[in-house]
């Protein structure tokens, strides 16, 4: 493994450990690292020459997270600033963490074609709302659930998390962002196992909103 790679993975907190698991099992499908540091693995050439199911950015600067309270009037809360600060966002199997777009935390912004992950102002702004009965949880991620439907994931105030379908159904609840990744992350892994080579992917999420 790359060193650039696996001491990235070294860094993780516990509660990203599934992540750096699902980056190990698919390393030798490819692996690549971007001059901003991303992380890139598995090649997806059904998708596009340069595309990767697994896409991993570079940590986001603490003043980021403190700056994103300070616009939106609410802070990230603690278990996700600390996701936000190890992993600023990532796309796993149609599985996204939102994070601070680099190009978006500064005065004037860059027009570097720089990767990006999904804009996590945009998703407590804007996309939240099409969650019935979300309220005030935070908006952090999703995933593909089927070839019509992607589902959100959400913090609550007492710490817990929950996936939602946009109808206002809570289909799981877990009690941390390990035990989510831990079965979500399963979930999408076995949803592209049993994608028949060359077929076009099972799913959607993040790549329509990117």
């Amino acid at each position: 493994m790359l060193p650039a790679i696996e001491n990235r993975l070294a860094t993780l907190p516990r509660e990203l450990k599934p992540l750096a698991d699902v980056v190990r099992r698919h390393y030798a499908r490819g692996a690549s690292v971007r001059p901003d540091g991303t992380v890139q693995i598995a090649r997806a050439p059904w998708m596009g020459p340069e595309a990767f199911a697994l896409v991993l950015y570079p940590p986001a600067d603490a003043a980021w997270v403190s700056a994103y309270g300070q616009r939106l009037g609410r802070p990230v809360p603690e278990a996700y600033a600390r996701v936000l600060t190890s992993v600023n966002g990532c796309f796993v199997f149609g599985l996204a963490l939102y994070g601070l777009p680099p190009s978006l935390q500064d005065r004037a912004p860059r027009r570097d074609h720089s990767l990006e992950p999904l804009d996590l102002a945009a998703a407590n702004g804007y996309w939240a709302r099409e969650y019935r009965g979300a309220g005030e949880e935070f908006h952090f991620g999703g995933r593909t659930l089927s070839a019509t439907e992607n589902v959100g994931y959400f913090l609550t105030s007492d710490g817990s998390v929950r996936s939602r379908r946009k109808d206002g159904e809570v289909l799981r609840e877990w009690a941390s962002i390990e035990g989510l990744l831990i079965e979500e992350l399963a979930s999408v892994e076995a949803a592209d196992r049993d994608r028949p080579p060359g077929a076009p992917t099972p799913w959607s999420f993040g790549r329509e909103q990117s």
